[in-house]
């Protein structure tokens, strides 16, 4: 009946441009339009949404059903049946949302295709095949293949010295454990092997930032390797830090139950639907720079002292890393297997950090 009452509907819109006459309803949801010849269209609404749904419809292509319609029931009222230029009827009680990605695109790909024969457009059906094509296989390719995002470690860091933290000893070296912050950004690659298992590798530029508990801690490189000591001449220390700079790859095993993590570039571009996720790997590192900087005020001044130098700080790192995730929410956890400063030319340390990836 929904049909009957959207193509009344149209021919009135037809008219009305010339001859249409609107009166009040004289119910909720019926309309009585009177023409110039003084015949009445009845429009009866069940639910009173046809007004809203019948823009989704071809008007002109209507009309043209509507003049060809020859045929009339046995109480004088035509029946005109609405469809869509492909010669399908819309279901407006389908759950579209219910759907899968897949299945949207295949739906779309063959109306597209039915609408370029009905047009005789091969322009048009090249065109369209074409992009529905590659929007299929990019679907494809991100479930089945490689899919590539930003990636953005944000957490903190610190390092023991045989399993201890060197503030239990109290050390000069200790950090601020609130303070020392990690900082990774790169390029991570999803790849699919089999099932849940997927690899995630990529590379990343990543930073240590060491700040120290005593403001008063300086370093120096000497020939029996980094010494550490107190500045005592110093009136007003703000600051001292130690930062170790590396450039990085890392491979991760992941095994991932739901959809993929990411879908996009962009950092924050993740899949709401996204399931859980667990994985273990490992990465290797390259030292390309080390600084120590301290801040300290001198006679109402803020000066900052930067030394740049080796420190003896290995050149190389490599450990394991730890993730997992659940939905918009990935937590990572890194180990360095190697100790921060080379045998015997310092402490023993190895550094760790840890904190949220986006």
């Amino acid at each position: 009946m929904k049909t009957i009452f959207s193509i009344l509907l149209t021919l009135i819109s037809y008219v009305l441009g010339a001859t249409a006459l609107f009166t009040d309803p004289i119910a909720q949801d019926t309309i009585i339009i009177r023409l110039g010849s003084g015949e009445e269209v009845i429009i009866i609404s069940e639910s009173g949404n046809e007004v809203e749904l019948l823009k989704q419809f071809d008007m002109n292509a209507i009309l043209r059903d509507l003049d060809n319609n020859e045929d009339s029931a046995s109480d004088g009222k035509v029946y005109v049946e609405i469809q869509d230029q492909t010669g399908e009827r819309y279901d407006f009680e389908e759950d579209e949302e219910r759907l899968s990605l897949e299945e949207k695109l295949e739906r779309l790909e063959d109306k597209m295709r039915r609408v370029s024969r009905s047009s005789g457009n091969t322009t048009s059906s090249s065109s369209s095949g074409f992009n529905n094509n590659t929007s299929t296989n990019r679907s494809r390719k991100h479930r089945s293949g490689t899919s590539s995002t930003m990636m953005f470690d944000f957490g903190l860091n610190n390092y023991l010295s045989n399993g201890n933290f060197p503030d239990d000893t109290d050390e000069l070296y200790a950090v601020k454990p609130l303070a020392s912050w990690n900082i990774a950004l790169g390029i991570t690659n999803t790849t699919r092997i089999a099932g849940p298992l997927y690899l995630e590798w990529g590379g990343n530029v990543n930073w240590y930032n060491f700040k120290f508990q005593n403001d008063r801690t300086r370093m120096l490189k000497t020939d029996n390797g980094v010494d550490f000591f107190e500045d005592l001449d110093v009136v007003d220390p703000r600051k001292s830090k130690f930062v170790v700079p590396y450039v990085n790859a890392q491979f991760v095993p992941m095994l991932q139950f739901g959809k993929a993590r990411r879908d996009g570039w962009f950092p924050l571009d993740r899949d709401e639907d996204s399931g859980f996720r667990i994985g273990m790997g490992g990465y290797a590192g390259y030292r390309v720079g080390s600084r120590h900087k301290n801040v300290f005020v001198e006679d109402n001044d803020r000066k900052r002292v930067k030394n740049r130098t080796n420190y003896y700080v290995n050149n190389w790192r490599y450990g394991v890393r730890f993730q997992l995730g659940f939905r918009d929410f990935d937590f990572y956890a890194n180990y360095d297997l190697n100790e921060l400063f080379v045998e015997g030319q310092g402490p023993e340390l190895n550094a760790f950090s840890f904190g949220i990836m986006f």
